[in-house]
């Protein structure tokens, strides 16, 4: 096995054999290896980073006179440095220096842009041992320009960030106007680093995600889904586990180390993460075992804490038009359980149950029918720091000490949703509701998919509570944890299960709020437009208040803050207090709240009823995009109307949501699905935007099959065009409608233009560490790379080929191209020098498979060493990182 750079590689060695294409007996020797690198489509580079301003074939891109132009929904890796400097290397200094970082602060792209396009830009470091401790992260800006008058303008205000590495986005809005502009990438401080630049136009269902996902999981720890509910048998000791603990609903956390101390992942050395993630594939080979999976972390979703005042700051109620829907909805939620599954809620006397937030004190519930002494904290390991060991039966928040304590995220979640109507303080959207609080998060906000799966569970058996709250989120995407949700659902007939979309500001999916059966909910300012943290995409069905500090858009002198109950416990004393914080952890609950509101009113209201509200825009204004806004923004005093109104709308949905044609596919066969899934609809109409789009149904057997066909005919053959197909319906118990799928054609996709910068292509001996890695380098020819190696000596060996943007040595790091044999994330080894091997074939992008492609998280993966093409030192060039 090739040895590491500090970090493994999740390697499947399975001794894979190729075999050669042609032969004979006469003509040239073949090579013992030939192959090709396919490359994505609509892939570009940067024409100057830093690898090739090294060897000076950088192609300046800096000014708006030597942008590079770009294709349609184009991905593009490239790299920005605000200054030159050499990395501090590791593993020992390189005599003629080749691995140093180049100054360029701009770099400029022409692109075709639309209403409803997206532009993201995710950013990537090198590993904190190869920079400068003192080099702060950089400061980074996206401009979107356009020449008026033979001036260039900026066509949106410029989008900024700086003080951490998350991604950027800009959605153009409604109304922008089609055209050509120039895409202006720039840097005016802090760390080289490389980047990932993305376009989207409104028919792009995916987004990119440019990273392995590294999500943190305890160490030693599994969680498993056994076939049979009951007890599983004891593990045999062959897989070391040393003590099973229920999680309900037939799930079950296994440990195979006895020690009271849990580790987490990112603090654990690598060897530990690596043994871990093997243990765990051991445990997926048992009999019985459905599933296990590593027991993740989850985080709360705020941001910011802040003391500031708050009287006659609740813009968030009025901006969701909640003060007239309690004149409509006079019962505020009375009677409606909501459980909010965080940190626990304040208490003054923390070590006893009871003494709660005098804003909560009177709808806080810890008893239930069928359990008067139920476990309702849940936070188990090292982050319990309640006094308490393991699970008990007090969900008050212990706190941790500090001045801006992180533990009263909960006591804020719980206040926004049902704060008491009591003539001090603030007032919860469902002021009436009953708060029934689970404690799983702990100290500093943290807890694990253990901890949550089974409070989910629990409150799931629970008839007193009708919505859960989860103001959290974390990477892993856990089956486990899906299984807990799709029961506490139970077909749309149990518990609502509302999540916080995340703030990373990334489209990227994020769990639980990505879930089908989860309700993720996205933030926004005072004026209802996206806050700059908050993501979008899959993670997002609806969006509410959620604030944002760096802005006034309500314009009434304080920043857009949400304010509600929180605590202090300076000293060791827990006083009650408010706190303006900002994050979709805050939004989260404004819809829990509207949910209670409802069926306050309408008890015989179910969670499937008000997904079909939801889904008719009966509950929501919209806004656009769907892809930032979901299904709009959430109005309260709309969704009582609706409610009080009677029955849901039924609605239409799509599978594909939107259909995207090329040159090579002019057509696509449509599912038209209605919902909710029982009901009858009629299509009455297929009305296509463009005289391009044509739409039939083919089977009238089948009149929800859709046949689209898309004609370029006439058309400008290197144009992009973008229209919607209007789908008209008529549900037989509810009212007409319409369905707007977007869609898209692009033309002229030219496969010589794809180039995902130089390429090394490596030989790593996977039987033999101390040997010497062999690497060539290409450049793309005809949209392909093609290698060739002789001379190989027998053995298995690792194929892999990147480009290395910002020279720092490390290729197929995040952020830049990379390709493994035979698919990225899962490298096999395959075996070579034994008969000449012809015809291999990988492909390379900017783009990493996800967790649930790969079966389980890439952790420290951060590339693999290069020769340097300048030192005579080649035991250097030993030390990579698969």
């Amino acid at each position: 096995m090739a040895k590491a750079l500090g970090f493994g590689l999740l390697v499947f060695g399975t001794g894979l054999w190729l075999s050669g294409c042609g032969g004979g007996s006469s003509g040239p020797v073949p090579p013992d290896l030939s192959g090709s690198v396919g490359i994505e489509t609509n892939t570009r580079v940067d024409g100057d980073t830093a690898d090739e301003a090294r060897l000076g074939l950088s192609v300046d891109n800096n000014t708006p006179a030597t942008a590079q132009q770009l294709p349609a929904n184009a991905t593009v890796g490239g790299y920005l440095s605000f200054n030159d400097d050499t990395y501090d290397n590791p593993i020992g200094s390189y005599p003629n220096g080749p691995f140093d970082y180049s100054r360029d602060r701009t770099d400029l792209y022409v692109a075709e842009l639309a209403e409803g396009d997206r532009i993201s830009l995710q950013v990537f470091a090198s590993p904190d041992l190869f920079l400068v401790t003192d080099i702060a992260d950089p400061t980074r800006q996206i401009r979107v320009l356009k020449s008026d008058g033979g001036n260039l303008v900026d066509a949106l205000p410029p989008v900024e960030r700086t003080g951490d590495l998350n991604p950027m986005t800009v959605t153009l809005p409604t109304g922008f106007e089609s055209g050509s502009y120039l895409i202006e990438l720039s840097t005016s401080g802090g760390m080289p680093f490389r980047y990932v630049l993305s376009l989207a136009d409104i028919a792009s269902t995916t987004s990119l995600n440019a990273r392995y996902s590294e999500p943190t999981f305890v160490i030693d720890q599994a969680v498993v889904q056994m076939a049979v509910p009951a007890a599983p048998r004891a593990m045999a000791s062959s897989v070391g586990v040393v003590r099973q603990q229920s999680l309900g609903n037939g799930t079950w956390l296994m440990k195979r180390n006895s020690s009271a101390v849990r580790i987490l992942s990112d603090q654990a050395e690598p060897d530990q993460r690596k043994s871990t993630l093997g243990w765990i594939r051991s445990l997926r080979k048992q009999p019985g075992v459905v599933s296990a999976e590593p027991d993740y972390i989850y985080t709360a979703q705020a941001v910011a804490p802040d003391n500031d005042d708050f009287f006659s700051r609740q813009w968030n109620l009025t901006l969701m038009q909640t003060r007239l829907a309690w004149q409509v909805a006079p019962n505020n939620g009375s009677g409606v359980g909501i459980a909010v599954l965080d940190t626990g809620l304040f208490s003054s006397s923390p070590s006893s149950r009871g003494a709660w937030h005098p804003d909560l004190d009177a709808n806080v519930r810890l008893v239930t029918e069928t359990d008067p002494e139920p476990n309702m904290d849940f936070v188990t390991g090292d982050r319990d720091i309640d006094g308490t060991a393991g699970r008990d039966t007090n969900p008050a928040d212990p706190g941790d000490g500090r001045s801006r304590s992180s533990n009263f995220h909960g006591t804020h979640v719980a206040g926004i949703a049902a704060a008491v109507d009591n003539d001090i303080g603030i007032v919860g959207v469902a002021p009436e509701a009953l708060i029934y609080p689970l404690r799983v998060l702990g100290k500093e906000g943290v807890g694990s998919s253990s901890d949550l799966i089974a409070a989910i569970n629990w409150a799931a058996g629970r008839d007193e509570i009708d919505v859960l709250n989860l103001s959290l989120g974390g990477l892993g995407n856990s089956e486990a944890l899906r299984n807990a949700i799709n029961a506490a659902w139970d077909g749309g007939n149990g518990k609502l299960i509302v999540a916080a979309a995340g703030n990373a500001a990334t489209s990227d999916a994020t769990f639980p709020a990505a879930y089908d059966n989860v309700i993720g909910v996205g933030a926004v300012d005072g004026a209802g437009v996206l806050a700059g943290y908050s993501n979008t995409g899959p993670s997002v069905n609806v969006v509410a208040p959620g604030g944002d500090a760096s802005r006034d858009a309500d314009q009434d002198g304080f920043a857009d803050l949400v304010v509600s109950t929180y605590g202090t416990d300076e000293g060791g004393s827990f006083v009650a207090n408010y706190a303006s914080l900002q994050g979709t952890s805050m939004a989260a609950p404004h819809v829990a709240g509207v949910y209670a509101l409802m069926k306050g009113e309408v008890p015989t209201l179910t969670p499937v009823q008000f997904l079909a509200f939801l889904r008719g825009g009966s509950l929501t204004r919209p806004l656009a995009p769907t892809s930032d806004y979901g299904f709009g923004l959430i109005d309260a005093l709309e969704s009582v109307y609706a409610v009080l109104e009677g029955d849901p709308p039924i609605s239409l949905s799509s599978s594909p949501s939107a259909i995207q044609f090329n040159s090579a596919v002019l057509s696509s066969a449509l599912t038209l699905n209605p919902f909710p899934e029982n009901e009858t609809v009629t299509i009455t109409d297929l009305t296509p935007g463009a005289p391009w789009l044509s739409a039939s149904v083919e089977d009238p057997e089948q009149p929800l099959q859709v046949n689209v066909v898309a004609s370029p005919d006439g058309l400008d053959p290197e144009g992009r065009f973008v229209t919607e197909l209007v789908v008209s319906y008529d549900p037989d118990n509810g009212a007409a409608d319409t369905l707007a799928i977007p869609v898209s054609l692009q033309l002229g996709a030219d496969v010589d233009d794809k180039n995902a910068g130089r390429h090394y292509i490596l030989l790593i001996n996977a039987d033999d560490e101390e040997a010497e890695i062999q690497q060539t380098i290409v450049t793309a020819t005809d949209g392909r790379y093609r290698f060739e190696f002789d001379d190989i000596e027998p053995a298995n060996y690792f194929l892999v080929a990147g480009t290395d943007t910002d020279n720092n040595g490390l290729i197929c790091e995040n952020g830049e191209a990379c390709a493994e044999y035979p698919v990225n994330g899962l490298p096999e080894t395959i075996r070579l020098g034994d008969d000449p091997q012809n015809g291999v074939r990988l492909n390379t992008s900017f783009r990493r498979p996800t967790i649930s492609a790969m079966g389980m998280p890439r952790v420290g993966f951060e590339g693999y060493r290069v020769k340097s093409e300048a030192s005579d030192q080649p035991e250097l060039t030993k030390e990579y990182a698969p």
